[in-house]
């Protein structure tokens, strides 16, 4: 690869710190100059910790596990962690409540959400600052609205959702979370139309769109990097014996994608569709995602001026 701006970007970790961590190292690893974390970042799940004869008991990968020491119980909540849930030591009484009463379930996941994000924006200053790394950490599609203001606390991480800014001397970004319409309601969706509006606003702001990154969540329709299973009221649909794939990805993204030609598009969203395609000139990624394994996908970009001088999916 040649000089210019090399990008580390990766997407999906969906709460994972075991995927968060080997982010992080990226930077070192692969000698990257940025990274952005492309959205879907937080968790979905708590798993109860509950007091009970002197240790912990945990409901976890099916099966029930018991800490009877302090060093188990913290070797237990970090194995919970790096998949991608949320430990919280409970007494049982608690439970009981928080089971009953959905405004207590949602303060405490809303709770462990921030705690873990701040946890996690500590970390990342602590590793990457000294190393003169620029990181772009954006909300996605799953990600409920309290992020953006976790990520607004921090002076040195940036969160560019909704904005354009500049990457290097070189190169702008635009940065959108939103996906179009899925079966599940997550907190960030819009109609097509409306998605096409803001993605078209942020590049109409674009000093250069020949050289700008793309870096919007969702993957661009029919591109072969959105294909996802076909779900049929609320099923996997499956055809002899195999799931079948139907695409998914944004009508709004790949119009605009094939209007403005952007050097890159940096996409995630679809855990299943890892690969490249070109639209046009532009170059479109989706590392994919593995993250309830602690397998962190990516890729290395190397920018020149007006090209894509290189690029590599990686997995660690």
């Amino acid at each position: 690869m040649t000089r210019g701006t090399r990008i580390f970007y990766a997407s999906d970790i969906h709460g994972s710190e075991r995927c968060f961590l080997k982010f992080l190292n990226a930077a070192q690893f692969y000698k990257a100059h940025v990274l952005i974390l492309g959205g879907d970042i937080t968790g979905k799940i708590v798993v109860p910790l509950l007091r009970r004869d002197g240790g912990y008991e945990a409901n976890f990968l099916g099966r029930i596990q018991r800490a009877e020491t302090s060093d188990e119980l913290q070797a237990l909540e970090k194995a919970i962690r790096f998949n991608g849930f949320y430990p919280v030591r409970l007494e049982q009484d608690e439970y009981e409540a928080i089971l009953a009463d959905k405004a207590k379930q949602s303060a405490l996941f809303e709770r462990l959400v921030v705690e873990t994000l701040e946890r996690w924006l500590t970390i990342a200053e602590e590793r990457l600052q000294h190393l003169g790394v620029r990181c772009f950490i954006n909300p996605g599609n799953d990600d409920e609205w309290i992020v953006d203001r976790v990520l607004g606390q921090t002076q040195y991480v940036k969160n560019a959702d909704g904005q354009v800014t500049a990457l290097d001397d070189e190169h702008e970004m635009i940065v959108v979370g939103y996906s179009n319409r899925t079966p599940f309601d997550s907190p960030r969706e819009l109609p097509e139309e409306e998605l096409e509006a803001l993605i078209v606003r942020l590049a109409d702001q674009l000093a250069h769109p020949e050289r700008a990154i793309f870096t919007l969540h969702v993957p661009p329709h029919g591109s072969g990097l959105d294909h996802a299973p076909l779900l049929r009221d609320g099923q996997v649909v499956t055809r002899a014996g195999h799931t079948v794939m139907t695409p998914v990805g944004s009508l709004a993204v790949r119009r605009t994608i094939e209007r403005y030609q952007p050097l890159l598009g940096l996409h995630g969203h679809v855990h299943e569709s890892r690969g490249a395609r070109k639209l046009g000139r532009t170059l479109c990624l989706n590392p994919g995602s593995e993250y309830g394994e602690g397998v962190l996908h990516g890729a290395i970009i190397q920018l020149a001026r007006d090209r894509v001088a290189g690029y590599q999916l990686v997995t660690a």
